[in-house]
């Protein structure tokens, strides 16, 4: 495919922004629930929650049908407005796959899933509201999720890795790192010394954290309404 991520996110962020400026959202928090209906025309359907197996995980959902977006009556508000979210993301994907020169119709199953997953964030997080809440709110993820309220506490502290900033943003989840991403440099799963003492103090008080150690200096925020203790860091480097 001839064309550079760059191309495609900025092709995304045209088309999201321009949605939203038709659809009168001027400031977040976004609705992508009352986007997708009432704007784009996409019908909501309510349907049975998942069966559970023997072992208790869900059962496999048949794909609905049409261009409808699935939303169950055991989802929290986060979920409803993620599976929103993703209906629009799959809504906009001929016309992002049109902007990047790839036929509509002819998009793999990579594209499709890369596509969505970067439409979906940029919906529910768009960039031109990021910058103008960063402004105030700094990097300071639980102040950010309070503006971007419709988006996971998750989702916004992922965004961060895309800003010009280098940094790392790491998941823990009861003491175990579940996922460390930086966005200017190779990010293994294991924590500097700050962001372990951010998990230690974090885990002992269920407070946010700032640590600073060696070359490093990192954040971390306790994440509410988890079935399970589960951390966010963010960390930078000293010398950038």
């Amino acid at each position: 495919m001839d064309f550079s991520q760059e191309e495609l996110v900025e092709a995304i962020d045209r088309l999201v922004g321009g949605m939203l400026e038709r659809a009168g959202v001027a400031v977040p928090p976004v609705n992508a629930l009352d986007v997708a209906e009432h704007h784009l025309g996409i019908p909501i359907e309510w349907v049975e929650p998942a069966e559970e197996d023997e072992s208790g995980r869900r059962r496999p959902r048949a794909r609905h049908a049409g261009g409808g977006i699935a939303l169950t009556t055991d989802m929290t508000a986060e979920q409803r407005q993620r599976a929103a979210a993703d209906g629009i993301a799959r809504l906009l994907l001929p016309e992002i796959s049109h902007k990047v020169g790839v036929p509509p119709g002819s998009e793999n199953k990579s594209f499709i899933a890369h596509v969505r997953s970067l439409t979906l964030v940029r919906v529910l997080v768009p960039p031109r509201m990021l910058r103008a809440a960063l402004r105030e709110c700094k990097c300071d993820v639980p102040a950010l999720h309070k503006v971007f309220s419709t988006a996971s506490m998750e989702m916004v502290a992922a965004r961060l890795l895309d800003l010009d900033q280098p940094c790392v943003i790491a998941v823990v989840d009861d003491g175990v790192v579940a996922s460390r991403r930086g966005n200017r440099f190779p990010a293994s799963r294991k924590l500097e010394p700050a962001e372990q003492e951010c998990v230690d103090r974090v885990m002992e008080l269920d407070l946010p954290h700032r640590a600073r150690i060696g070359e490093w200096t990192a954040w971390g925020w306790p994440v509410p309404n988890r079935p399970f203790r589960r951390i966010i860091l963010r960390a930078v480097p000293d010398d950038v």
